[in-house]
């Protein structure tokens, strides 16, 4: 998104204070899309990357969809490949501790800390999600998944249940 010949990030980041970088993006976002709730949409997002660590969200992640008649809507999230630290050949090593590993990741949208954006959002937007997966689920998930060696699975695991109680109020 161009706005006045600068970019969103460009915006944002002329910004200083958080919040109004949040309020910023979504305003933005809605005034030039028509996009009604998008602050809602943002809160989910910043959730999610919260939740699973999701260090790569910058503005180009952050994307509406556009039908060609001048008609937007939200889009499905993605790009969450640099999730769960799986950087494992040069940022989180396997056999480093995972919970020490956990708090060098660094969100990059309107802020550094997955926290401070979340809790923006959600005091500007709400609370708009929750999740309902368990210990249970999560074995079941890594149980189906091939290719993977054991020590990331247990890598995984570990930092999801972690996160899970990290975030607990966000959990049925």
């Amino acid at each position: 998104m161009n706005l006045f010949g600068k970019g969103l990030n460009a915006g944002i980041y002329s910004i200083a204070d958080h919040t109004e970088r949040v309020r910023f993006l979504v305003e933005q976002v809605e005034n030039v899309t028509g996009i009604k709730g998008f602050g809602t949409y943002i809160s989910k997002m910043f959730a999610i990357d919260a939740i699973f660590l999701n260090e790569d969200r910058h503005t180009h992640n952050i994307s509406v969809l556009w039908d060609g008649a001048r008609e937007y809507r939200l889009c499905p999230f993605y790009d969450h490949g640099g999730a769960l630290l799986s950087d494992t050949t040069l940022d989180y090593p396997l056999g480093c501790n995972v919970y020490d590993e956990s708090a060098k990741v660094k969100a990059k949208t309107v802020c550094s800390s997955f926290e401070e954006q979340l809790d923006i959002a959600e005091k500007l937007y709400g609370s708009n999600i929750s999740f309902s997966w368990n210990e249970k689920d999560v074995d079941e998930v890594l149980d189906g998944i091939r290719g993977y060696e054991t020590a990331v699975k247990n890598r995984v695991k570990d930092l999801l249940l972690w996160q899970r109680r990290r975030y607990s109020y966000l959990f049925d």
